[in-house]
């Protein structure tokens, strides 16, 4: 039971951290894309939805985000990584819990 429940925490706490970093992907994405818009004035909804973005940027920025970003260009080189090591493992006869007897 405690195998499950920690394998469990790892994949909720992998899912939470790549929504993370595709909300702070998709915010600088928006920003880039809306930068040289027209605005049409006070109540502009693009310039209230850059703002939004921003202040998303800015939240990830106070926290754990500045870490994050610099590890961020290693993130695949691990995942494939963990990849290349489960592919990589050997099994052995105890590994598949076979019984040997004499």
């Amino acid at each position: 039971m405690r195998l499950k429940s920690s394998v469990t925490k790892k994949i909720t706490a992998a899912i939470i951290a790549m929504m993370v970093v595709f909300i702070v992907f998709l915010s600088a994405f928006c920003l880039g894309l809306d930068a040289g818009h027209d605005c049409s004035g006070e109540d502009c909804p693009i310039c209230d939805f850059m703002r939004q973005c921003e202040n998303t940027l800015r939240g990830f920025g106070e926290g754990i985000a500045q870490p994050a970003v610099v590890l961020l260009p290693f993130i695949p080189v691990l995942f494939v990584a963990g990849l290349f090591a489960s592919f990589v493992s050997s099994e052995t006869l105890v590994s598949r819990k076979i019984r040997l007897n004499n």
